[in-house]
């Protein structure tokens, strides 16, 4: 469970480090105040609330589709049957 937590977490702040990155490297290392003043946050949370839902998604369908792929017939988890007969 901390594991979805910590992807989906880390997925919804991607695009505000990327951001920053890309401030940082356009303003070659000049860390000035008032960083991030004009950043388009609006835009940041969205494209991160995508993210976030979309990394939710795809972990939740995986791990559904690991948990039935585990849970095999009631014929394979019985051993082999003679046609015709109750065990």
């Amino acid at each position: 469970m901390i594991r979805v937590f910590i992807a989906v977490l880390a997925m919804f702040f991607l695009p505000f480090f990327a951001y920053a990155a890309f401030k940082f490297v356009k303003d070659r290392g000049d860390v000035k105040d008032g960083f991030l003043n004009g950043a388009p946050v609006n835009w940041l949370l969205v494209i991160g609330t995508i993210l976030a839902v979309g990394t939710l998604a795809k972990l939740v369908s995986t791990d559904i589709l690991e948990y039935e792929a585990q849970q095999g017939s009631p014929a394979a988890i019985q051993g082999p049957q003679t046609p015709g007969r109750s065990p």
